[in-house]
């Protein structure tokens, strides 16, 4: 078994002085944020409970996933902290930009974070398992690497039901193909029906593929322009979306078929008239 504090010892970082933390998704996703808004979550991260980052020279920054599982992010080093006594006018801007809650003014600490470059090539692909007390987001205790994916990898396909993929997967899905075999060959080999959720408004729509290269074909446009063609999505951030699988055909299915099953979930969800269809 290889351990984290292992992981920081091999980049020369002393383990004692790494805090590890486990963002929540409660004010912002943390995950998408990271990918599609840095400045954003730099932000973000900087404000803490009074106390919350002492005693540690670096913080080691992690994502939820699966379970207690945990997606490694970044290494950053603590440079100076603030108490809201101290703020200055720029500080208390950044809590205003980002709409972060007002309370922050008074009752948080601020920490200048910069990013540690050191440990930048195990980022989105190192694992691992946070154990049960994720509610203790901040912690110091060692843990136990599951994984470490390969590099452009955006990890194994395991079944259709269990596809949810953020725009910025996709692009590295479609960008990466040959570090994302399995992904290729599952998505390739079926028809379906498939869902894009807006994140940020609550939205759905419903769309099929058919023909070349099946869902991985159709998915492809969406990874090129973000809308894959359809009207209803082009005013919308892609950055938001979130795409899914309903229902999986066989290659052999014909397009009157799939597009049938297609106006069935549109209306079993409503997206005609609550979502993003517009027929």
């Amino acid at each position: 078994m290889i351990s984290l504090h292992q992981i920081f010892e091999h980049y020369g970082f002393d383990p004692s002085q790494v805090k590890l933390v486990r963002h929540g998704n409660a004010e912002i996703p943390i995950l998408e944020t990271y990918q599609n808004d840095i400045e954003k979550f730099e932000a973000y991260q900087s404000f803490q409970q009074p106390g919350k980052f002492a005693k540690a020279t670096h913080i080691a920054v992690f994502a939820p996933t699966i379970g207690t599982t945990a997606l490694f992010l970044g290494l950053w080093d603590i440079k100076e902290t603030r108490k809201s006594m101290d703020f200055t006018d720029e500080i208390h801007a950044g809590i205003d930009k980002h709409e972060f809650p007002k309370s922050w003014h008074i009752e948080s600490e601020w920490y200048s974070l910069e990013r540690n470059h050191e440990i930048n090539e195990l980022s989105e692909r190192l694992v691992i398992d946070w154990g049960k007390s994720v509610l203790s987001w901040v912690q110091k205790k060692d843990k136990e690497v599951l994984e470490i994916k390969a590099k452009n990898s955006i990890g194994d396909f395991v079944s259709y039901d269990e596809v949810h993929l953020g725009f910025y997967d996709l692009k590295k899905l479609m960008t990466q193909s040959s570090s994302n075999f399995s992904w290729v060959s599952a998505l390739s080999a079926v028809n379906g029906i498939y869902l894009i959720k807006d994140k940020s408004i609550g939205k759905l729509y419903v769309g099929s593929a058919y023909g070349e290269k099946g869902i991985f074909g159709r998915w492809s446009t969406y990874a090129q322009n973000g809308h894959g063609g359809n009207k209803e999505l082009k005013s919308l951030d892609p950055a938001n979306f979130e795409f899914s699988i309903l229902e999986i055909s066989p290659p052999t299915s014909s397009a009157n078929e799939v597009i049938a099953r297609e106006n069935r979930w549109k209306e079993k969800l409503g997206t005609r008239e609550f979502g993003l269809n517009i027929n």
